[in-house]
């Protein structure tokens, strides 16, 4: 059974409207990385990595619910693709502040500045590369 958020009242918090949309371990990832580029399934699966295909199946069903995202694909290619709507846009906008704090809070806790799943992996051939050319 998936779990779903009630949706808001009229008269609820709009501060909980929204985090109705993007509770959840996976959807903020998701948001971001849908924010880069429209992804295939499995884009997003290689990305995020480990998340189950149930769970991330459950998170874009309830992202395009919301509006938020939504998912194309042509007959020719038979390739399904999922973006960003109009609304999943203004959505990761206002999301982009909290991360440049959580970023300044991350780098001046710890050092570190967090970096999505595929420059990591990006930055971790280039450097097995450049070691296997200098040796």
């Amino acid at each position: 059974m998936a779990y779903s958020r009630k949706r808001p009242a009229l008269d609820d918090c709009p501060v909980e409207a929204v985090l109705a949309i993007v509770s959840g371990k996976w959807k903020v990832r998701v948001l971001y990385l849908l924010s880069l580029d429209d992804l295939t399934f499995s884009e997003i699966k290689l990305s995020i990595g480990d998340v189950s295909q149930q769970v991330l199946s459950s998170v874009l069903r309830e992202l395009m619910g919301s509006g938020a995202a939504r998912r194309s694909g042509t007959a020719a290619t038979r390739q399904v693709r999922y973006g960003l709507t109009v609304r999943g846009r203004e959505l990761v906008a206002l999301l982009l502040p909290l991360a440049t704090w959580g970023n300044d809070r991350l780098l001046s806790q710890n050092g570190i500045i967090w970096k999505p799943p595929e420059i990591r992996r990006r930055a971790r051939r280039e450097e097995q590369r450049s070691g296997a050319l200098a040796g």
